[in-house]
């Protein structure tokens, strides 16, 4: 895990970033009129140069992040800069591979790279948004547990420098604008579809990647002897386990009582574990209470990390008699989380040979159509599955299925049907090439 790679200077933001790109945008137009004229080719290029500018002036400076004034460290907080995450690095690389694959592909289809090119930029624009969307949709308790306002809600959304992305509201957001752009420039739909599934696929990979690096969409404490992976103070899981007292000895369920002030009950206590020497007990209800800095990371003169902090528990004992608060020291806390699922990279590996059978599927397909058909199928029921052993999402609708479970049920049927259209006795079987 890596969440932050590079931070970009504030002063970047301050007129040279956007002079930069004004200057590469008038290149590439002239470029684009000397090769295609004033054209389609050359005019499709205006809205992506427009919505860059834009990005730049409007939303980078807003994302920015503050700290310590190394002149001042006891004044007021300043403007650092933009944190390159590695989540970020490894979506673009995931874009950027999947989209290669499609290019590389499309004159099989009579597409051209500056076709697929601008389709990618529509469907990888509102991909993000509904991704992004369906994110803080899907997290709105905590944000709304924390006071967020609507205008908060807002830039939660375009706030991407923590990782925060829902593979399905990219995958949805995605097929709303491949279609409406296929449409609107009279595109062949059910090919397009079939060329640029594989690249979808290898994109998961690459992306699944990005959560490792960001230590989101984690799975649950492995105590089974499988391959596990552990993550540091601050990250997700970490404060997850945190949270619901795993990290000093605790076996919980959630609380569903919404009358009662404590979110968790103790079903079992690790001998020796620092909630054991406390007295908690089996069956007492209790909540794990620490500052909102419980996030921050404060780094030590040699270099290391900690969290410099207390925590507090409170427990309620079911027979009446209330148990003492307990305090946990910093030092009683392990220094990295309990043994996890490596669920990210399981994902990987599934979308990676998603990836190959999309691949080489292609080249046999008898219908179109019959390509995407099978990455919907096949993606749904692995993450499906996926979802046994992620533990970051709860049931949804009282079925006990998560919000990922039901979506993949309504893709696959979606699969199903648009596999069944593509073979329908009056399809047009693929032209050998």
């Amino acid at each position: 895990m890596n969440q932050t790679l590079i931070f970009i200077p504030h002063w970047v933001f301050e007129g040279p970033l956007l002079a930069a790109w004004l200057i590469i945008g008038v290149a590439v137009l002239g470029f684009l009129w000397m090769k295609h004229g004033s054209g389609q080719e050359t005019w499709s290029f205006v809205p992506v140069f427009a919505a860059v500018a834009l990005m730049i002036h409007f939303v980078l400076p807003v994302l920015e992040i503050s700290g310590i004034n190394p002149e001042d460290p006891t004044g007021p907080a300043i403007t650092i800069g933009l944190a390159i995450r590695g989540y970020g690095i490894f979506l673009v690389c995931a874009i950027v591979s999947g989209f290669a694959l499609a290019i590389f592909r499309a004159p099989c289809i009579g597409l051209t790279s500056d076709q697929v090119i601008s389709l990618g930029f529509w469907m990888i624009l509102v991909g993000i948004a509904g991704a992004r969307i369906f994110y803080v949709i899907q997290k709105s308790d905590v944000f709304l547990a924390n006071g967020a306002s609507f205008g908060q809600l807002l830039l939660a959304v375009v706030d991407m420098t923590k990782g925060g992305l829902v593979v399905y509201g990219s995958l949805i957001g995605g097929m709303i604008a491949g279609v409406a752009y296929l449409k609107f420039n009279k595109l062949p739909l059910a090919k397009t579809a079939d060329l640029i599934a594989p690249g979808m696929a290898l994109g998961l990979a690459i992306g699944r990647l990005g959560c490792l690096m960001n230590g989101c969409c984690y799975g649950g404490i492995c105590e089974a002897p499988l391959p596990s992976v552990t993550f540091p103070p601050g990250s997700p899981p970490y404060m997850a386990q945190l949270n619901n007292g795993a990290l000093i000895g605790i076996t919980a369920t959630e609380n569903l009582d919404s009358n009662s002030g404590f979110r968790w009950v103790a079903e079992s206590i690790e001998a020796g574990s620092p909630a054991a020497e406390q007295g908690l007990q089996v069956g007492d209800e209790f909540s794990i209470n620490a500052p909102d800095e419980r996030y921050i990371r404060f780094e030590k003169q040699d270099g290391s990390e900690s969290i410099a902090l207390l925590i507090s528990l409170e427990s309620n004992r079911n027979d009446g008699v209330g148990a003492p608060s307990i305090t946990v020291p910093v030092a009683d806390l392990p220094a990295r989380s309990r043994a996890v699922y490596p669920t990210q990279i399981y994902s990987a590996i599934n979308a990676f040979l998603l990836c190959l059978v999309l691949w080489f599927y292609w080249t046999i397909r008898k219908y179109d159509g019959e390509v995407f058909a099978l990455m919907l199928i096949l993606y749904s029921v692995g993450r499906f599955l996926m979802e046994l052993i992620r533990i970051d999402e709860k049931g949804q609708l009282g079925t006990g299925l998560t919000i990922s479970q039901l979506i993949s049920v309504a893709m696959i049927i979606l699969g199903v049907s648009l596999l069944a259209y593509a073979r329908r006795p009056n399809a047009k079987p693929v032209l050998p090439a």
